[in-house]
């Protein structure tokens, strides 16, 4: 159905997620009649939101790091806009305020990460919690919510301006008149072939986080990119973890490598499990693994891992480890060679030094002689039982999207805002080369209250 030729034309957003929900309820509040489209159906409606656990990547409610900007930039190599960010930490107060005042609340909660270098601070009830304080909200403003109905194409003007949206859904293709449009569908990481075509690897190996990968297969940028917009973020790199894959549950992470050998396939050692704490090395660790034959890795430590105190905060799998007696007995039971194994944890073992292990912190204690070599947390593997977890690669979002201003205008290959065009969230891209934990929501959060505003206002 079509709006109404004497009613305003709407706002309508994209997405039922956090930056979804931010600017339908933003939006809302300046007045505007809103539509939020959404592919899922009610109960599985919130993106990769609804399964996050939404770390903020901040010290206080209101206060990021006085290095946040600096560290952001500095973790795509500089190729991250330092004005966004900036823009980000001007904003995060207001919106703070706004999402609390809407009866979110946070507190610093231990996360997955058993040693880490960067405070965070969660939602009570991770990335749902805030899905479930703002759709009353945005319900009692009168947002009206259309489910299992699929973006297709934006509609514009001669003059290039956006003035509504093609959908399909239960009752068939529509096109929805509007004032705007605002892109807060997620990333392209639900589409295999678009991953398959921009991503440097075996896709087919890739786990999703969990079960909103599904939904976000990439159409909002895609529709944008038709309009003319211009890409930003890098389109071949896309957020990692490390998880089992022989679990069922969501966010399956496997954040405990430190504290043991990583093998692939083979039976051999690919990279330093030791190089820094785990919140710094989680994704090159996932990436590390999706480069071995198959995709696949095994987590193997031993009696010693009691040692690590916090060592269940970070196995967030819902499967057992797989447990033996001996090498070759564990190479048995997960199909690796025995002989090579044993040579890789006897040359490992060998080169373990001596030294005091703290597995909260990086420790020292190191290998030497040992190609690749572990600069902390080097226990040896030697005292049964012995312990082992699959580890695979999953993809969270990707880091390939639109280009957006400070206003969340969608901008064109000029740099010019292309009018009625607004996009938050994961569909927007600033990532390059490694993610900066605690910022996707938070972002999501920000700039989709900023998309709602500035689209109702304009």
């Amino acid at each position: 159905m079509t709006t109404s030729a004497s009613s305003p034309d709407p706002v309508v957003v994209i997405g039922a997620g956090i930056a979804g929900l931010s600017a339908a309820v933003s939006a809302a509040e300046e007045g505007a009649p809103v539509i939020v489209v959404d592919r899922a159906g009610p109960l599985e409606a919130g993106g990769n939101t609804k399964w996050t656990s939404a770390y903020f990547r901040l010290d206080d409610v209101y206060e990021p790091n006085e290095s946040f900007v600096d560290e952001v930039v500095a973790f795509s190599g500089g190729r991250t806009p330092s004005w966004y960010v900036e823009a980000l930490v001007e904003r995060l107060p207001e919106t703070m305020e706004w999402i609390q005042g809407h009866g979110a609340r946070f507190r610093r909660f231990p996360t997955y990460f058993i040693n880490s270098n960067r405070p965070r601070l969660q939602p009570h009830g991770g990335g749902e919690a805030l899905l479930t304080a703002l759709r009353p909200v945005a319900e009692k403003l009168g947002v009206e919510f259309r489910y299992h109905t699929t973006a297709q194409s934006l509609v514009t003007a001669a003059d290039g301006r956006v003035t509504g949206l093609r959908v399909s859904g239960p009752g068939g293709e529509d096109v929805v008149a509007a004032r705007a449009v605002i892109i807060a569908s997620g990333g392209f990481e639900g589409d295999p072939t678009a991953l398959g075509k921009e991503l440097p690897g075996d896709v087919s190996t890739l786990v999703p986080i969990a079960p909103g990968v599904e939904f976000n297969k990439g159409e909002g940028i895609r529709m944008a990119l038709d309009a003319g917009a211009r890409r930003g973020g890098q389109w071949d790199g896309f957020h990692a973890e490390p998880v089992d894959p022989r679990a069922d549950n969501p966010e399956a992470l496997v954040m405990v490598f430190p504290y043991g050998i990583l093998v692939n396939k083979l039976g051999e050692r690919f990279l330093d499990e030791g190089r820094g704490t785990v919140d710094e090395t989680y994704e090159s660790t996932a990436r590390a693994v999706w480069a071995q034959p198959d995709g696949i890795a095994y987590f193997i430590t031993d009696r010693r891992f009691e040692q690590v105190g916090d060592r269940e905060r970070g196995l967030l799998t819902g499967r057992k480890p797989v447990t033996a007696d001996s090498l070759d007995e564990l190479a048995a039971a997960l199909g690796l060679p025995a002989q090579r194994l044993a040579d890789t944890v006897a040359a490992y073992n060998s080169s373990v030094v001596d030294g005091e292990f703290d597995w909260r912190r990086p420790d020292g204690k190191h290998t030497e002689g040992l190609t690749p070599p572990k600069s902390n947390w080097a226990l040896p593997v030697d005292e049964a039982p012995l312990l082992a977890y699959p580890v695979a690669c999953a993809i969270v979002f990707t880091f390939g999207g639109l280009e957006t201003d400070a206003d969340a205008r969608v901008v064109d290959e000029q740099g010019a805002p292309i009018p009625g065009l607004y996009a938050a969230g994961e569909c927007t891209g600033i990532y390059h080369d490694k993610y900066p934990g605690g910022t996707s929501v938070l972002r999501g959060m920000v700039f989709g209250r900023v998309a709602g505003q500035t689209a109702a206002t304009a």
